[in-house]
């Protein structure tokens, strides 16, 4: 992604998302993140902790340092971590990456690596002091939190892919199409677009065939269907 997964709106969507899965299991302090594994720069975090967790964990670059992420790297089964957690024999967590204003140096880590080279977590944060029944909890519906990982992130890529393909749909038609299209969506017979765009019918069907060729569909049927579906085509005139 272009932008890095980085729309507000979308994110407000996924982060809806999350709470309502996690919420059935009470109040769980949660970061679901995603990181580009070839840049780790790029990298978004969605949390109900606070915008400065966030905010502080980016501006120090600590993806690039935090043990939870570096083991994260290399497994594919869900762990739990505490401030003993290690990146070698010698640096440990509690060296190299305190954020002692929130005190989360207890948690349970879900990984994902997909097929574009990205690694989800979706990391759970308790007290294993004040809080061992949230980690035993966590430890029971372990299969479960892995669910809500793979769903928020197949979700994640969908809202992004959509977004994407509504962009280069909308660029990819003419005005012309684009009208023919949308009359075509609002269920109008060849021979009404005609009338309400004064134009031929032998013209309507012409265009047709050009938005099918754009959109790489098999035929007008499938281009309505798939316009109605990512819903890429607004009203003319707006």
């Amino acid at each position: 992604m272009k932008s890095y997964f980085s729309e507000s709106e979308k994110n407000s969507y996924i982060k809806e998302s999350i709470e309502k899965g996690i919420a059935k299991y009470g109040k769980i302090n949660y970061a679901y993140s995603v990181m580009d594994k070839k840049n780790t720069d790029n990298i978004l975090i969605i949390n109900n902790i606070s915008d400065d967790f966030a905010n502080t964990y980016l501006e120090n670059k600590y993806q690039n340092i935090d043990p939870v992420v570096i083991n994260a790297l290399n497994r594919i089964t869900s762990f739990v971590w505490d401030d003993s957690l290690k990146i070698n024999s010698y640096w440990t967590m509690e060296k190299v990456f305190i954020l002692k204003s929130f005190s989360f140096l207890c948690g349970h880590t879900f990984v994902l690596h997909d097929h574009y080279n990205n690694m989800a977590m979706l990391t759970l944060y308790f007290d294993k002091f004040l809080m061992a029944d949230v980690g035993e909890l966590i430890k029971t519906h372990k299969n479960d939190f892995q669910g809500i990982l793979l769903d928020t992130h197949e979700m994640l890529l969908q809202v992004y892919r959509k977004s994407e393909e509504m962009s280069a749909a909308k660029k990819a038609l003419s005005t012309r199409e684009a009208e023919i299209l949308y009359w075509s969506c609002a269920g109008k017979t060849y021979t009404e677009v005609a009338g309400i765009l004064q134009i031929t019918v032998s013209t309507v069907k012409f265009h047709m065939a050009k938005v099918v060729k754009k959109l790489g569909v098999k035929n007008a049927k499938h281009a309505i269907s798939f316009a109605n579906e990512l819903n890429i085509i607004p009203r003319p005139g707006k």
